[in-house]
């Protein structure tokens, strides 16, 4: 697995079909003020894998 560090403010998106997504592998690094969302789960590193229960960078969430 590569590892590629992003500049700040920015993030890499990847959707769960590899073969048939449209995200920072077309796009490149997405920056946060474009993304409108909720983070609810975690995936990577393992050791931390579940469900959040708060915001990993301390932001309140954002609803709609």
């Amino acid at each position: 697995m590569k590892y590629r560090k992003q500049k700040s403010g920015h993030v890499w998106l990847e959707g769960d079909n590899l073969r048939n997504s449209t995200d920072s592998r077309c796009y490149g690094p997405v920056p946060y003020g474009l993304i409108r969302g909720r983070i609810c789960f975690k995936i990577w590193p393992l050791n931390d894998f579940g469900f959040l229960r708060a915001s990993p960078n301390g932001h309140r969430f954002l609803d709609d």
